[in-house]
């Protein structure tokens, strides 16, 4: 039901760009769907493992050389591909792990080092890499995603602590936080579309490139994942690389890139939905 939802959010994008003038509502889904992610994370030493790491330096060391590879050719396929290859691990893969019977710490872990790490990291690789402009300002970049990160995750833990009667409330909720993401992706993609329909003075072709590119990173993702978790950890390894918070990286394309660099993570949200369809898929034929 959720991936015909996708797709009709997809298609609503598309037909009806319109809802770019909506944009700056963006960053409030994405500090929603944080909060709901940092309701219950919790941190055991115990449930660290090297892979992590590992998991870590792939997020960061593929969309660097893809960025470095592709700029060779054309720059904002390359920007497209860096932001794409960037996202940290999904807000909603810890779910997807429990619905697989598999291990949902590792995930929880991966989702809080990931987001923090990358959050942290975007506005040095921003400006010195894949920004449309050199004098870009650190501080510019920094500011509006470290409150994004940092208001969702102080809230989040102190309703923990202080108000756990509106914290167990919100917990029953966070399901619907689907509906947060598919607003996300509403708007990312009709900014798109508008971009696509207005703005752009280019062949089409770089959009068939940049879903191709999309494609690639997806499946390579969730096949490297799974070979840096090891024997123990492949699936939350490979859900840990291959399912990715594309609202933040939304996010950041539509603020600091271009409307042109979304279809990246757009195209993204389709194919990893489409390959976690096909594995619940793949499990529910196995248990029965």
């Amino acid at each position: 039901m959720k991936t015909i939802i996708l797709l009709l959010t997809l298609a609503f994008g598309i037909l009806f760009p319109q809802g770019h003038v909506l944009s700056f509502l963006l960053k409030y889904f994405l500090m929603g769907l944080l909060l709901f992610a940092f309701l219950d994370i919790r941190i055991d030493k115990n449930v660290i493992q090297k892979s992590h790491f590992y998991i870590l330096a792939a997020n960061l060391i593929v969309p660097l050389t893809l960025y470095s590879l592709l700029n060779l050719f054309n720059h904002q396929l390359a920007q497209a591909a860096f932001i794409t290859a960037l996202a940290p691990t999904a807000i909603a893969a810890p779910v997807v792990i429990s619905i697989l019977k598999r291990k949902v710490e590792y995930v929880a872990f991966s989702l809080l080092l990931t987001n923090i790490v990358i959050a942290l990291l975007v506005p040095f690789l921003l400006t010195n890499f894949a920004g449309n402009s050199s004098s870009i300002n650190i501080w510019s970049i920094f500011y509006p995603v470290l409150i994004v990160f940092s208001i969702p995750l102080l809230l989040g833990q102190a309703l923990k602590y202080l108000l756990p009667v509106v914290h167990s409330f919100l917990t029953r909720f966070k399901d619907d936080s689907f509906y947060l993401l598919m607003g996300a992706i509403y708007l990312g993609t009709s900014n798109a579309s508008n971009y696509l329909r207005t703005e752009m003075n280019q062949s089409f072709d770089i959009v068939f490139f940049i879903g191709a590119a999309s494609f690639l990173i997806c499946f390579l993702n969730f096949k490297f994942g799974r070979f840096l978790g090891g024997k123990d950890f492949s699936i939350e390894g490979g859900q840990s690389l291959g399912q990715k918070n594309n609202a933040f990286t939304i996010w950041i394309a539509l603020t600091f890139i271009s409307p042109l660099a979304v279809v990246g993570p757009v195209f993204y949200v389709l194919f990893q939905n489409l390959f976690i369809s096909w594995e619940l898929y793949q499990h529910n034929k196995m248990k029965s």
